[in-house]
């Protein structure tokens, strides 16, 4: 028994079920991809004198592979690839259609050609970038006889355009034993596409190989020089266009029973060579209907002792028979409607078994059972057309190792028959993955001498890292993944005893619709874009009568955002702040209407009362504002990410909008509008206290400046720069004046003139009166004489008649009277009817005797 079971009945959807003739489209059940976890086949399989069931994965039944440390055995030989800024194609048309009217006057080129052929180069690179089918596996261990077993050949490309054959030697018991030659074995006008080698040659004394670029395919004679590192390197044969029926070659491979290499063609002809005479032949001229526009195909060995070969496309697999003419036997055929299509074909050996590697999963066929795979196990991978898979037995046990072009990721798979010729996962895919400064390889090459087994990997730049490929025992990964089956049994026992804190009641919530709608995709913002496509040029044309149709009034100032926000209606998810809701307006056509310059902006400050542009302040503050929109938005592309190939398109359309509404918005901060006009000032401030006249004058202690004495350096004068605030402080103040006679000046008053002429007066009657104070008469019983004096004179008390109070305070009191002193003529009681007196000498008080 070789395959496993499966549904083969056809199942039709109910919900495809209507009436009428149509009929849906019929699925089968039953597939040969297996997912960890799932239970996709089961069979009874005879065990002794009894039967038992088995499924594809044998969980724990054999050993893992594990990666040991990476070493860098050499460094990268060409640079890293420049940076080519994005300019859009509409720029760069108009550039080349500019450069052709100027260079080439009499030629009439339109800008839509031009732009129509950057087009179709850019989708040809872009489409080149993800996967080159042309290219293949650069990096190639060479089977050498004569030389010593403990030393290892490499073949590989390297240079700046990786056009230099080099090969180097290396120690298999030692990494650093690493010997390289700077100088290469062989030099091509055109990049190395592919290395391959005839690894199976056990008669010769020499090894073949086959170096194919853009131009030719060159074959060597590869042989050991004796007591040195290096290898002789002769030329044999070059193999051009003409050979391969006047279309480039893209896989090389040969043949493992006689002395020829296989060719095919990016048409899926296979041609035969022999390198001996140099003779071509058509073996085989493609398959019938080929896809157009499909030129990936590859070829495999078919067996060690079979004249034919394994021949691959994206979608088939089929076994070429060399004894009969165009003999070709469909292995494998996947479906149209899908998007999985096949990345990698491995060779078949003794054991009939052929593996494959495709964009969803990995795959195994028996050559003896065509059109059926025995299994397949999904990768989980994304859509990577440059998978391959490489075999290392180790111990008896082989393990394909899948790699890529475009990441570090190695995932192992323990796949091998069981007695029942059942195909066994002993393992479920686990992975490792290389230490290294780069993340895109152009070949890989796993290399097994004795015990010791090595994963090698070169990247794009010509570096070259080695992984020691080591086995553990079983016992090991059984207890690891007994432990991981009953985690979920033993997780409740597990879990710390929190007593009545951890009864309470929690709620999770899944924020992954908030954090959709505060950050929507790009298409869902195109799709909302055009939707308010209506209402974006309804405020548009809203905007000119913007103060016209105000029907309260408005009490503050005004931008540009402002205003076009409540000229539109209302937003349906509303904020605390205007700044922080968006507008139709923030969207692309607002960017292109602003950077056009429709925007009525001129309109709106025609209207308005008051108007001031800001610019210039906001330039003060931040020298990226300066400008216009354009200006703006092209100075923030330095802020920009580092540009990755890898990196999502719409990653970028995200980064070039944020950028566009960014400018937007700092673009419609620059104008202040206000509905009312704002009243000037009535006192014109004084000219000595101007801006411009507010310097400070040193007399004779002057500023020094801190000088570094001991610097080499020769130090120029600073100019001493004081704020304006301190020479405002400092100018009413001239060395030499009284200070009792200093007249302070309130600008900000209105009646200063006349408050400054009566508080001179008043400064001139106080110091008066309290240096020669008025005379009393001292009699008891003569009144005293009554002085006049003038009506705007406030009285002043002697200090003898104060008493207990200070003369400060009285004449505190007496400033601060609403109605000036006048003379009484009413008669009151006493000597002197109510006149002020000499008032008597105080008694003084009973002292207190005793007590405390």
């Amino acid at each position: 028994m070789e395959l496993w079971p499966e549904d083969k009945q056809i199942h039709v959807p109910n919900k495809l079920k209507r009436g009428g003739k149509s009929k849906g489209n019929t699925t089968f059940s039953g597939t040969s991809s297996l997912e960890p976890g799932r239970l996709e086949a089961v069979t009874l399989v005879e065990n002794g004198s009894r039967f038992e069931w088995t499924t594809p994965f044998n969980v724990s039944q054999g050993p893992r592979l594990t990666s040991g440390d990476s070493v860098e055995l050499l460094r990268p030989t060409r640079p890293p690839a420049p940076y080519i800024p994005r300019t859009p194609i509409v720029r760069r048309a108009e550039q080349g259609a500019n450069f052709l009217r100027t260079y080439f006057p009499d030629i009439d080129v339109t800008a839509e050609l031009v732009r129509q052929e950057l087009s179709t180069d850019a989708q040809i690179v872009r489409d080149w970038y993800q996967y080159d089918y042309s290219s293949r596996n650069m990096l190639e261990p060479l089977h050498i006889p004569d030389a010593p077993p403990t030393r290892q050949f490499l073949a590989f490309p390297m240079g700046i355009t990786g056009s230099d054959l080099n090969i180097c030697s290396y120690a298999v018991e030692d990494n650093s034993d690493f010997e390289f030659s700077a100088d290469p074995v062989a030099s091509f006008a055109t990049p190395i596409l592919q290395i391959t080698s005839s690894r199976t040659s056990t008669t010769d004394a020499n090894t073949s190989l086959a170096v194919r670029t853009f131009g030719s395919t060159v074959l060597f004679r590869v042989g050991y020089v004796l007591d040195s590192a290096y290898v002789d390197l002769t030329e044999s044969a070059t193999i051009t266009r003409e050979d391969t029926g006047q279309r480039p070659s893209v896989d090389v491979k040969y043949h493992p029973k006689e002395s020829k290499v296989l060719f095919v063609n990016d048409e899926g002809c296979v041609y035969k060579l022999g390198f001996e005479d140099g003779q071509s032949q058509l073996a085989f001229s493609g398959i019938e209907n080929p896809v157009v526009e499909d030129k990936f195909w590859q070829l495999a060995i078919a067996g060690a002792s079979e004249d034919g070969c394994l021949l691959s496309s994206s979608t088939e697999v089929h076994e070429l028979d060399f004894r009969a003419a165009n003999s070709a036997l469909n292995l494998l055929a996947i479906a149209g409607t899908t998007n999985e299509t096949l990345t990698w074909v491995g060779d078949s050996g003794d054991d009939f078994l052929v593996p494959l590697t495709s964009t969803e999963r990995i795959l195994w066929l028996d050559r003896r059972f065509p059109g059926k795979p025995l299994l397949g196990i999904k990768h989980r991978r994304n859509h990577d057309r440059t998978l391959a898979a490489h075999s290392v037995t180790i111990r008896g046990h082989p393990h394909y190792l899948m790699t890529s072009r475009k990441n570090r990721l190695v995932t192992v798979y323990d796949v091998s028959r069981s007695t029942e010729q059942l195909l066994h996962a002993n393992n479920p895919p686990y992975s490792f993955s290389v230490d290294t400064r780069e993340s895109r390889f152009s070949g890989d090459a796993c290399v097994s001498v004795r015990n010791h087994h090595k994963l090698f990997r070169l990247t794009e730049r010509g570096s070259i890292v080695c992984a020691d490929l080591m086995q553990n025992d079983g016992d090991e990964t059984a207890a690891s993944v007994a432990a991981l089956e009953y985690l979920p049994r033993d997780t409740p026992d597990m879990r710390p005893n929190l007593g009545h804190v951890g009864a309470q009641e929690f709620s999770r919530t899944n924020l992954r619709p908030a954090y959709e709608q505060i950050f929507p995709s790009v298409s869902d913002n195109v799709v909302q874009e055009e939707a308010n496509a209506e209402a974006f040029h309804d405020l548009v044309d809203h905007l000119p009568s913007f103060w016209q149709q105000q029907d309260s009034p408005i009490e503050e100032i005004l931008t540009a955002y402002d205003i076009i926000f409540r000229a539109g209606e209302e937003p349906s998810n509303s904020s605390r702040a205007d700044i922080l809701t968006e507008t139709v307006f923030n969207s692309t056509r607002g960017y292109r209407t602003l950077l056009q310059g429709r925007l009525p902006i001129q309109t709106l400050i025609d209207g308005a009362s008051w108007s001031f542009n800001i610019a210039s302040i906001l330039k003060h503050f931040d020298e990226s504002t300066a400008g216009d929109i354009g200006m703006i938005a092209e100075r923030f592309r330095s802020f920009d990410l580092d540009r990755h190939p890898d990196d999502p398109v719409q990653a970028s359309r995200r980064q070039n909008k944020a950028r566009e509404q960014l400018a937007l918005d700092l673009t419609l901060s620059k104008n202040i509008f206000s509905p009312r006009k704002f009243i000037p000032s009535s006192q014109p401030v004084p000219s000595g206290h101007a801006d411009g006249d507010s310097s400070v004058h040193f007399h004779f202690l002057q500023p020094s400046p801190r000088r570094q004495y001991y610097s080499k350096e020769e130090q120029q004068d600073d100019v001493l720069v004081l704020p304006s605030g301190v020479g405002l402080l400092l100018q009413d103040w001239d060395i030499g004046s009284d200070p009792d006679k200093y007249i302070f000046t309130d600008i900000s008053d209105i009646g200063a003139d006349s408050n400054t002429q009566a508080r001179s007066r008043d400064r001139i009657d106080r110091g008066y009166t309290e240096e020669t104070p008025p005379k009393i008469l001292l009699q008891s019983q003569v009144p005293p004489p009554i002085a006049v004096k003038p009506v705007a004179q406030p009285v002043v008390l002697p200090s003898r008649l104060l008493g207990v109070e200070s003369q400060s305070q009285m004449t505190e009191l007496a400033e601060a009277e609403s109605q000036n002193v006048m003379m009484s003529t009413q008669v009151l009681p006493g000597p002197f009817g109510g006149r002020p007196t000499a008032i008597g000498k105080k008694k003084p008080g009973k002292k207190r005797l005793g007590g405390f």
